[in-house]
């Protein structure tokens, strides 16, 4: 066969405000962090760009796939994928695929999808280990690429954060399975760290999402935060990319009792801006935290019950040890400089393993294989 250029093409939803869309993105800029130029094809072009993606992709994007492509899609929209793309993949194209997926076992029917690519990309060890027993095709471990980059910088005052408070974020999405996110825990850890500490000077900062998708849920988590006295921060609204990691950058504390995760974006960028981050101890964030670089918190494994994650039977997830994560809050609460000291190795260990040099060192390696398949 003859050897095909390494610039691959990037098949997704770049524009979309979606973990998915961040996927694409942040694989287009390791690519270039190791050298590797690349085009992005917006499958549908739906999404309305946002002024700077614009700026940064439009000299990038294609019309058609390439000679070799990487697919960020999940199983269910492999199909509908192929069907939009007709005659603009070529017909002798090496396709990858780079599913999402959060919990330990794959669905069957999806993988009879991904095994229709030459190969599988799986984004963490938790999502290769659920795709390795359905899949039939060659399947790489090769973690998402992720690093922060600000166009602008916000103040606490811009989000309405207490300026003398330790405060300590978490956000999630009512569009997605938020018992997956499991809001309540963090609320509950909190509240277990407020009876401890009734005048110790934190704040929780609850970034909601999708509020309008689920007006009962969004509901509930006002009047928590109303009944806060003024230590929970609501913050539901629309924001930009840029915001959401001002966000991040403007608390002291990222807090996840995740049920799980496959990646693990959130906490990835956290670490990244050289935040301490308490999390579950279960799932894709295993691939980049440990024990030295972030408060892991144990946890038992519970049933999914029916609605709370699709293809639930007969799998699993974590339940977080709620007054484990309430004593690493008191301890990052109570000490500046143990916040500080796991912020920097935090950040160390994002660059060393996610960031966008180590994930385009790997991307560029396993392509410069397949150009001499």
């Amino acid at each position: 066969m003859e050897k095909r250029e390494i610039a691959p093409c990037l098949i997704g939803h770049p524009f979309a405000p979606i973990g998915r869309g961040e996927d694409v993105r942040c694989t287009f800029r390791a690519l270039r962090a190791a050298a590797v130029s690349s085009t992005v094809l917006d499958l549908y072009g739906v999404s309305a760009p946002d002024p700077s993606l614009l700026a940064e992709f439009t000299p990038a994007l294609a019309t058609a796939a390439g000679a070799v492509n990487i697919f960020h899609l999940n199983g269910d929209e492999v199909a509908p994928a192929f069907k939009a793309l007709g005659s603009r993949l070529p017909a002798n194209a090496y396709n990858i695929v780079y599913p999402a997926w959060e919990l330990s076992g794959y669905p069957t029917a999806w993988a009879e999808q991904l095994n229709r690519f030459d190969e599988i990309w799986a984004p963490s060890e938790f999502i290769y280990d659920s795709l390795r027993p359905v899949v039939s095709k060659p399947l790489h471990r090769m973690p998402l690429a992720c690093d922060v980059v600000l166009s602008e910088f916000r103040s606490r005052r811009y989000f309405g954060i207490p300026e003398s408070s330790c405060a300590f974020l978490f956000f999630f999405d009512l569009r997605s399975y938020s018992s997956r996110k499991n809001p309540m825990a963090v609320v509950r850890a909190f509240e277990a760290l407020r009876s401890r500490h009734s005048m110790l000077d934190v704040c929780l900062v609850l970034k909601l999402h999708g509020s309008e998708t689920a007006p009962d849920a969004a509901a509930e988590i006002k009047e928590i935060a109303a009944a806060g006295h003024g230590r929970i921060v609501l913050i539901d609204r629309e924001v930009s990319d840029n915001d959401v990691k001002n966000l991040v950058r403007c608390c002291d504390v990222f807090v996840s009792l995740h049920r799980s995760e496959g990646f693990g974006r959130g906490l990835a960028e956290a670490m990244s801006l050289s935040k301490p981050v308490v999390a579950t101890a279960y799932s894709g964030n295993l691939d980049f935290m440990d024990q030295d670089t972030a408060c892991l918190v144990s946890y038992d494994l519970v049933p999914v019950n029916e609605g709370e994650y699709p293809f639930h039977e007969g799998q699993v997830w974590a339940d977080a040890d709620v007054q484990e994560a309430a004593g690493f809050m008191e301890a990052l609460a109570l000490d500046p400089g143990l916040r500080h000291a796991l912020g920097g190795r935090a950040r160390l260990k994002i660059r060393s393993t996610v960031g966008y040099r180590a994930a385009g060192l790997r991307y560029r390696e396993r392509l410069e294989e397949i150009t001499r398949i």
